[in-house]
């Protein structure tokens, strides 16, 4: 038996073997963290719905007592039409960042029309938005940790040649702005 040609063939087979197991490995892990990105991405998109779709509520509340705040209506108005239709994630988070902020302007309007405060609707309407906006708190947190989880993959050697090879990009971060 020649082992000089049986390790000379054998090794190089063993180092093949070897990088297509890790290349195939890297493959799986970045796709599985790749899905649960995508799926805690759709939660959150959920929970912000829920949310922005109690908007409609708190503006016809709001109108019947602050008649001149009309652009902080309008502003409302197309900003959620806009993160509706938002095609991704990036798109969703800026929109869902200025909609969040015109929405603590008409949160505020409160404070200049005590009666406002006072009616039972409005009250009712201000309850639900604090319950979902901890529900989208939560929600931010674990997609922002599930996205960094994700992101450090993509960017660490050798896991990164394999993420260009095939495509994986680092995700954004959800952040509020303020």
């Amino acid at each position: 038996m020649n082992w000089g040609l049986i390790l000379g063939i054998g090794i190089p087979v063993i180092v093949v073997l070897v990088i297509v197991r890790f290349i195939y490995r890297t493959y799986n892990e970045l796709t599985w963290h790749l899905v649960k990105v995508d799926k805690i991405s759709g939660n959150l998109e959920a929970v912000l719905k829920k949310k922005f779709d109690m908007i409609p509520a708190l503006v016809e509340v709001v109108k019947g007592y602050a008649k001149h705040e009309s652009s902080t209506f309008t502003e409302v108005a197309k900003l959620r039409s806009q993160w509706g239709k938002a095609q991704n994630t990036n798109e969703k988070i800026k929109t869902a960042n200025m909609l969040e902020s015109a929405l603590s302007k008409l949160l505020v309007v409160q404070e200049r029309y005590p009666q406002l405060k006072a009616n039972r609707n409005f009250q009712n309407i201000q309850k639900s938005i604090s319950i979902v906006e901890a529900q989208v708190l939560n929600e931010r947190k674990y997609y922002n940790e599930v996205v960094r989880r994700y992101n450090v993959r993509v960017k660490l050697f050798p896991r990164n040649v394999i993420a260009k090879m095939f495509g994986f990009v680092e995700k954004p971060f959800y952040s509020k702005e303020e």
